[in-house]
């Protein structure tokens, strides 16, 4: 019995060289977590070694001590440990690698020299358990299979969604309303398929999700043929499948080395039904590719003793294992992306940190198949349904530890007719900024040279502009006028071709690895181009055949976005859009009629320490939908992180209570919140009593800019 108590007690990793801090993190681990079981390592080998068998509950990590301790590090660990907590010390103020990492969820940074009150108050509200959230009955009842769980569920007529936790840690969920399954998510499907899935489960555990968010609608059969259904499927499935299916098994080579990582990967792609064989340096999968030749890579880009593409090009090199694809497994995704023309083997990418379900989406998607071999069956959706992106499934599917509602309180309950968006004043339409051509004849273009429309920002929001250009299905140029050159988006009916500017150091101040081979004197010549015309050097490089289209064309895409990145914080932006034929490179890229996405990519780029005057919120103010905020956030691919801190706005929780349900620094929060804002997609709310929401008209703010009393 004592044996079993242990496993159960909270695990606690330190990872620190020094040892008098070592000695004195211990000594105050014993203060906040007294009954923890502590593991204290002093090399990250040593550290990998360990969470290869058990899986601890926090992770401290110095990251100064350790000179291997990186961002790819970080990256492995939200992977392959999605539950666990992570503690950063560090003595460096480096809020760059802050900002990478804190997209990862649970991590936190404390600076040294340590205080111990503020080191002990983190792990106590880390290891806190959550409260509990309602007057309902809770424990354990033993002997109860998944069928008596959906019986219960559909009879009390209950909406809500379940998470199933199968017996290797598997996730699935199963969507309730009024009484009826519509929805299932398992570890590579779907609806029904799903649901059948999770009947052939033995054992696990299950809980109740607080907040999901609303569901697509794959299941219209009734709950009791349902199950009768699944059931039976179950039953009828013959003993030699497993035997059969492991004979046949696709066979894959995952590279990486991280052993953590390594084991994380394994273990899901196994559960799957794949051969999986490893490798931990770049040699090491060459020789393996070729004796074993698999029938799918994954590589990690940064090895040891080489990196990805020169892996990739060894293989390709080979003929017998040229025709191998290879999918890349790392956290530069814009990089490689932009290198891909470059290695034929390379058809896809897996960005880090990424979840077990969307491994086996992206290890399904590239297999290759026979001729005769059937595709990957997709959910049926109703007809009008639309097909979520497999990014934006990920929060129905995963449910991290971090999301615990419970912490603020019970779920306050809404009413039904209760609108996501508060209706703005009536002197607040937007009419009055965006054209219609329909209304009044406009002035000569002789008189207004070209220029459609114009604004400051301090007034009329970039967003705002974008969505114009959208709506109108503008062609033109629009030029952007801040403190440093100007800035120029192209755009063509509507759709977003890039952002430029004359300016090449500032659009790209270091030249990528992409261009590594290109001889520097033309790389000098493209710029100067840049300078003289606008065009970007990567097209200038295309067109000289010194680099392939699609290298150029994910360059192009992500150097404009990080550049138009730096004005959403900029304090003053003015703008005017010139109604023009475009010149001739602009059409040599294709364009992007996702503006919403689009934009949103660029406001990733945006980092802590940019924001300015926009980096803190009143933590008591409540983020809520605008009136077409929830439709235009549904047509948004989200990342999981972004898509869990939508999923908490309600029109109630604050910009505190959310950080705290989501375990996320306020920093964190002000970031991601600044996105939505930017998007105006949500606004925020004064928390005063019955004050409803803070927001001056136009003219309010014209008069506060001018001087003038309101």
């Amino acid at each position: 019995m004592k044996q079993k108590k242990s496993k159960q007690a909270t695990r606690i990793l330190v990872l620190e060289p020094d040892e008098q801090l070592a000695s004195a993190i211990t000594s105050a681990l014993q203060q906040a977590a007294p009954d923890a079981l502590v593991e204290l390592t002093h090399s990250l080998e040593e550290a990998q070694k360990i969470v290869l068998g058990v899986k601890p509950d926090l992770f401290i990590l110095d990251v100064d001590a350790t000179h291997d301790l990186g961002q790819d590090f970080l990256y492995d660990l939200r992977t392959s440990h999605p539950n666990a907590r992570a503690i950063i010390l560090t003595g460096a103020h480096l809020p760059e690698q802050r900002e990478h990492v804190s997209s990862l969820g649970a991590i936190h940074f404390l600076e040294k020299p340590l205080t111990q009150w503020d080191f002990v108050d983190l792990v106590e509200r880390l290891l806190k358990p959550p409260a509990a959230a309602s007057e309902k009955f809770e424990g354990t009842l033993r002997d109860l299979q998944f069928t008596d769980i959906i019986q219960l569920k559909c009879m009390s007529g209950a909406t809500s969604v379940l998470e199933f936790t199968g017996p290797d840690g598997e996730k699935a969920r199963v969507f309730f309303e009024n009484g009826q399954v519509r929805h299932a998510t398992a570890p590579g499907r779907q609806g029904m398929a799903a649901f059948n899935e999770i009947v052939r489960w033995k054992g696990g555990t299950v809980a109740e999700v607080a907040g999901a968010g609303p569901s697509p609608r794959t299941i219209e059969m009734d709950w009791q043929h349902l199950l009768m259904e699944a059931v039976r499927q179950a039953d009828e499935m013959p003993a030699a499948t497993t035997d059969r299916a492991k004979s046949s098994a696709k066979k894959l080579l995952v590279v990486d080395d991280s052993l953590m990582l390594l084991s994380f990967v394994k273990d899901v792609l196994l559960d799957a039904g794949y051969a999986v064989t490893s490798a931990s340096t770049g040699e090491e999968a060459v020789r393996t590719a070729q004796t074993d030749l698999p029938d799918l890579i994954l590589l990690d880009f940064i090895l040891p003793d080489m990196k990805g593409d020169e892996v990739c090009r060894r293989l390709f090199e080979n003929p017998g294992t040229a025709g191998i694809p290879v999918v890349y497994m790392s956290g530069y995704g814009a990089e490689l992306q932009a290198s891909q023309g470059q290695n034929p083997n390379v058809i896809g990418f897996l960005n880090k940190p990424f979840t077990s379900d969307l491994l086996i989406k992206t290890v399904e998607t590239h297999m290759p198949r026979q001729p005769d071999e059937p595709q990957p069956t997709e959910p049926q959706m109703p007809p009008d349904e639309p097909t979520q992106s497999v990014e934006a499934d990920f929060p129905m599917e995963q449910q991290p530890a971090y999301q615990e509602a419970s912490e603020v309180g019970p779920e306050i309950s809404q009413a039904p007719e209760t609108p996501w968006w508060t209706p703005p004043p009536q002197a607040e339409a937007p009419a009055v900024f965006e054209p219609a051509a329909e209304q009044s004849a406009a002035p000569d273009e002789s008189i207004t040279s070209g220029m459609l429309f114009c604004g400051d920002t301090r007034f009329f929001s970039l967003n705002r502009a974008l969505q114009i250009i959208a709506n109108q299905k503008l062609t033109g140029t629009l030029q952007l006028f801040w403190d440093k050159s100007p800035v120029e988006l192209l755009v063509q009916n509507g759709q977003i071709l890039f952002a430029t500017s004359r300016d090449p150091e500032l659009y790209c101040p270091e030249a990528p690895v992409t261009l590594s081979n290109v001889d520097p004197d033309r790389i000098a010549a493209a710029r100067e181009q840049q300078q003289e015309t606008g065009r970007p050097l990567f097209i200038a490089l295309m067109e000289e055949n010194l680099i392939l289209h699609e290298p150029a064309t994910q360059l192009v895409q992500h150097h404009g976005q990080q550049l138009f990145a730096q004005l959403w914080s900029a304090p003053g932006v003015r703008f005017s859009f010139q109604q023009e034929n475009l010149r001739d490179f602009a059409t040599l890229l294709p364009g992007d009629s996702e503006v919403d996405q689009w934009a949103l990519a660029t406001l990733r780029f945006v980092q802590f320490p940019q924001l300015g005057s926009h980096a803190y919120y009143e933590p008591t103010s409540i983020p809520a939908y605008t009136r077409d905020g929830f439709e235009r956030i549904q047509n948004l691919r989200l990342t999981v992180a972004e898509a869990q801190f939508a999923s908490q706005f309600n029109g109630v929780r604050s910009v505190q209570q959310i950080a705290k349900n989501l375990r996320l620094d306020l920093k964190f929060a002000s970031v991601t919140l600044f996105r939505f804002l930017a998007l105006e997609i949500v606004e925020c709310w004064s928390p005063a009593p019955g004050s409803g929401q803070e927001k001056k008209g136009i003219f309010q703010k014209l008069g506060g800019a001018i001087g003038l009393g309101e």
